[in-house]
């Protein structure tokens, strides 16, 4: 017998889970993934599988066995305090968060040679990556100080590979590098937007001026 399990971590807070609609036996979430407080999670288990859980640490016999050890109550209220809040404000979050992410796009009009990577329908409101052609990825991070962003996932931040997420959808290896994932959340503004709509336009603009080949292409479009 095989069991199911989804890891809804990125999904929580930004789409409706209902597990009793879902075909699997298992569902965990991350409280920080939605405003909850970080280092608790909770892990759904469909009674009627009857999977076997197995518990990793042993002691008191604490939670049917499962967890021994104190619970930390304060996170766990916290959790289920975040849960309530995203289900309730799902709708709206939604709505004002892809009000933002398209204001960002939108103050890149006048900018050229830069693309949106991947579906801007199937995809969830509060995210952008975002290609910048004849700019290296890693150097426009480290022009935007001011901003939190980054060039893959948290899950990659350590290689030096091109996204192959990236790769799989039709990037070659120099657009993959030149790309910077922007992230946008209930608490993000209007003004911080076009803030960093600014910066990104500065740094791309001054990093492409230190480019030869963005260099010659300027030079080939005045001949």
């Amino acid at each position: 017998m095989c069991f199911f399990m989804l890891t809804a971590a990125q999904s929580a807070g930004k789409l409706k889970i209902d597990t009793a609609a879902l075909a699997v036996d298992l569902l965990s979430l991350s409280a920080h993934k939605f405003y909850g407080p970080k280092g608790i999670g909770a892990l759904y288990v469909k009674r009627s599988s009857q999977v076997p859980i197995e518990p990793q640490i042993h002691g008191g016999g604490h939670e049917r066995g499962l967890r021994s050890g104190t619970l930390p109550t304060h996170q766990i209220v916290g959790l289920g305090m975040a849960a309530q809040i995203a289900a309730e404000q799902l709708g709206t979050d939604n709505a004002r968060i892809l009000s933002l992410r398209n204001q960002f796009l939108q103050g890149f009009c006048n900018l050229s040679d830069w693309r949106v990577n991947g579906s801007l329908d199937h995809r969830l409101p509060g995210n952008a990556n975002v290609s910048f052609a004849y700019v290296e990825g890693e150097s426009l991070l480290m022009a935007l100080r001011e901003l939190a962003v980054s060039t893959g996932s948290a899950c990659t931040s350590m290689t030096v590979e091109p996204s192959y997420v990236l790769k799989a959808i039709g990037l070659s290896d120099a657009l993959a590098h030149s790309s910077i994932r922007f992230s946008f959340g209930r608490y993000t503004t209007a003004e911080e937007v076009e803030f960093a709509v600014e910066k990104v336009k500065h740094a791309v603009n001054h990093l492409r001026a230190q480019s030869p080949e963005w260099v010659a292409k300027m030079a080939a479009v005045e001949s």
